[in-house]
């Protein structure tokens, strides 16, 4: 890729994805591919600019969202990454549509993998590169530090991922985030409370099937998530009272307990936490960062409310000697959007937001170099 097609490349995102812009690129075709794996049929949307070779190609991991790529927020990225110039793969990872962090993710990313890999080398493209959004960080370095992962991706970037899971958990029902035990002032959004806990449900004690619970902690996210004017109790509440309807009276109390409407969710929460043991060792990726030797760039944005920017350091901490992974923290990109920084930090933003939109072009593209 030449100095030019590269700026314009880099131009292009910025065009798009600044808190400047609430359009979507036209021109921009998405076609639906069906994946066969060993756990049964696997839903990708793949993207590319109409009439525009690709000169890169990219595989990006949701994160927990029961939309997956459906959601109007990720569809738009990927096609402002398509116009930026690559092929993109979004496969609807299954655990991820049911809020459920597990093992498995890995798998349906492995897979597409595969089926991403195959389409660039029939069209002569580099090797693909792997991006994460939030909790797709698990499966995608599980991935990356894969025999398969190390020899056929170009990069990775880590986009609002985590390093400590026990940690993270707790933030999302608490808004407490420490740094070697210093407690920091972030922004939480209390609309995260049932995926926590529906990833909790095998180690609460449930009168009944849990699995009525499971979904209607998935109905309450589908019809609160993305809606900030919701996150006041009171404003949900009405959601939650008509799903708890459906509920055997003895669930009730636990429901909105879990959901953030009723007080004792810490108290649920640590017993749960303790109940579970070792339960949750596989979605902690210490061992895996450990072991990275893809050039990476860890991106975060500082008012990411659903996982605390300090994340993004314990990230960068957990990589082997010697791996100069690039990290930018950014205020110009919380967890659902784009927003204006402070005039004050215009300058330090301007620096990271450069650094993260040549990540996203130089990584498909074999060029991700973390001493740039």
């Amino acid at each position: 890729m030449n100095s030019f097609a590269r700026h314009a490349a880099a131009a292009t995102l910025v065009r798009w994805l600044g808190p400047w812009s609430k359009g979507t690129p036209s021109a921009i075709r998405r076609v639906e591919r069906t994946l066969d794996t060993s756990t049964g049929p696997l839903c990708t949307w793949c993207y590319e600019s109409v009439g525009t070779r690709p000169s890169g190609a990219m595989l990006l991991v949701p994160g927990l969202h029961p939309e997956g790529p459906r959601d109007v927020r990720l569809d738009r990225f990927c096609r402002i990454l398509a116009a930026s110039g690559l092929f993109v793969m979004a496969p609807f990872v299954r655990p991820h549509l049911q809020l459920v962090v597990s093992g498995a993710a890995a798998d349906d990313v492995a897979g597409s993998l595969r089926e991403l890999v195959s389409i660039t080398r029939e069209r002569g493209l580099p090797r693909p590169a792997l991006l994460s959004i939030s909790f797709g960080s698990l499966p995608a370095v599980t991935v990356a530090t894969s025999l398969d992962g190390v020899k056929e991706l170009g990069g990775l970037i880590l986009f609002g991922g985590y390093a400590d899971f026990t940690a993270t958990m707790r933030f999302a029902l608490t808004g407490r985030a420490y740094d070697n035990g210093k407690r920091l002032a972030l922004p939480h959004d209390p609309l995260n409370a049932p995926a926590l806990f529906i990833n909790l449900l095998p180690h609460l004690e449930v009168p009944g099937p849990k699995a009525a619970l499971h979904q209607a902690w998935l109905e309450l996210a589908r019809r609160t998530w993305g809606r900030p004017e919701l996150r006041p109790a009171e404003a949900r509440r009405p959601f939650a009272a008509a799903i708890a309807e459906r509920l055997m009276p003895e669930q009730r109390p636990l429901f909105f307990k879990g959901s953030g409407l009723a007080e004792g969710g810490v108290e649920l929460l640590e017993a749960a936490l303790a109940r579970a043991g070792n339960a949750f060792s596989f979605a902690d990726p210490a061992e895996k960062l450990a072991r990275l030797t893809l050039p990476t760039l860890i991106a975060h944005g500082k008012d990411d409310d659903v996982i605390p920017w300090i994340e993004a350091l314990k990230i960068s901490r957990a990589l082997p000697n010697g791996h100069r992974a690039r990290v930018a923290l950014t205020g110009l990109f919380g967890h659902t959007g784009a927003t204006f920084p402070h005039p004050r930090a215009l300058i330090s933003e301007l620096a990271n937001l450069k650094c993260l939109m040549y990540g996203l072009v130089d990584a498909p593209r074999e060029a991700l170099n973390p001493t740039a």
